[in-house]
């Protein structure tokens, strides 16, 4: 028998033990004359609910037991619920987005960054760095600091990519450069992303020799030592030494600034220094030297000028006869590419070591046809097909 079989069995014993005594007794009283008739009733009555309340007891305490059982069972679904929320609420990711400076290029960058994490619910943190590179180390600590999911550096100089990665990496958060080469060291990062430009120098040299041959070249590039920088003037530089048919008359910083772009070539047309082309290093800067240029009444009678970007000021000057040609390098393009490949890795991909974004060369006969610098789903969309177009990598805008 169980416990509970047991319990009952006792409880009847009893009662038919106490029945059987109280009737003895009672007669025994009765006969002496002790007890009236109803007295021994309530005695009688009192014994009954006495021994329904053992029984009430025992289903009470049963009662009671299950109660408990349900409402432990209902406070551990309650808990686990709560765990579930709660786990759901932690895979809210954050990335940091470090810009290098207030160029209107890196802005459209920053941009488009920020439009593709809001489609996936990333937040994002921005901070400029102002070309000093002791502020963009503070910028990577600052966001090591915060526990960020991911990084993403747009930097200015490969030592400081280089510096950069080497705390993310002792932190455990995953890193992707944008349009900046990584320099020599133990540091790495989850992906470096680029435009070829080492090749865009070299296509604007090919358009520059196929168009304006037997022409001196004068090159208003922008910061010496950036990544970026130097490899598209390596491009232009050693494709024009190839072709043989311009020479570079000379090479002038000036730091992605307008107005020492404008300066160096008010100063260039004072000199008396032979040349009817300009190559510039991005448009910005192209803007302040047409300005001089047509203030001097020299635009296209006879010197032209070439820059990079796209941007829409750059693509309205071919528009309008100014700008001969650009390479578009669109910066929304490179940092939706930065941004897809750190939000694949932080959820378990595995992404290029190298991505190059496309390339075009603008000229008024295809100035229509130039991807905008600001973000849009039709950017998202492209993005999403040159991943398709490296490997097995699925859509995730939608």
């Amino acid at each position: 028998q169980t416990g509970g079989d047991l319990k009952e069995s006792l409880i009847i014993i009893l009662k038919l033990f106490v029945e059987k005594i109280s009737n003895n007794i009672m007669e025994v009283l009765m006969k002496k004359g002790f007890l009236s008739k109803f007295l021994i009733l309530t005695l009688i009555i009192i014994f009954i609910v006495t021994c329904g309340l053992i029984g009430c007891k025992k289903t009470t305490t049963e009662t009671t037991a299950a109660v408990e059982d349900t409402a432990a069972e209902t406070t551990k679904t309650d808990v686990s619920e709560a765990e579930t929320t709660t786990t759901a609420a932690a895979k809210k990711l954050t990335f940091g987005y470090i810009m290098p400076g207030p160029d209107p290029w890196y802005a459209y960058a920053r941009d488009g960054f920020i439009f593709a994490a809001e489609k996936l619910g990333v937040e994002v943190s921005v901070l400029n760095s102002d070309y000093d590179q002791q502020k963009e180390q503070a910028n990577v600590e600052d966001l090591i600091t915060r526990k960020v999911d991911g990084i993403n550096l747009f930097s200015f100089l490969p030592e400081g990519c280089q510096l950069a990665a080497q705390k993310a990496n002792k932190a455990d958060i995953p890193m992707t450069i944008e349009m900046s080469a990584l320099g020599e060291g133990e540091g790495t990062v989850v992906s470096d992303i680029e435009f070829d430009w080492k090749k865009f120098g070299e296509m604007e040299a090919e358009y520059i020799a196929e168009n304006w041959p037997d022409e001196n070249v004068l090159v208003i590039c922008g910061m010496m030592g950036q990544g970026p920088n130097d490899l598209y003037l390596s491009g232009v530089k050693e494709k024009l030494a190839e072709l043989g048919k311009n020479e570079i008359v000379g090479v002038h910083p000036a730091d992605y600034n307008r107005q020492k772009a404008m300066d160096i070539m008010q100063n260039m047309l004072q000199s008396g220094l032979e040349f009817s082309v300009v190559q510039v290093g991005n448009e910005d800067m192209a803007m302040g030297v047409i300005q001089v240029l047509k203030d001097a009444g020299k635009l296209n009678n006879p010197i032209k000028v070439i820059s990079n970007n796209g941007s829409p000021d750059g693509l309205k000057s071919i528009r309008d006869g100014e700008l001969s040609a650009t390479v578009s390098t669109a910066p929304s393009v490179g940092s939706i590419s930065a941004f897809e490949a750190l939000y694949r890795f932080v959820n378990g991909e595995k992404v290029p070591d190298k991505i190059y974004a496309p390339l075009f060369m603008i000229t008024k006969d295809n100035v229509d046809e130039a991807v905008a610098w600001e973000a849009s789903d039709v950017t998202l969309k492209a993005v999403d097909d040159m991943f398709a177009s490296l490997g097995d990598y699925k859509p995730i805008f939608k």
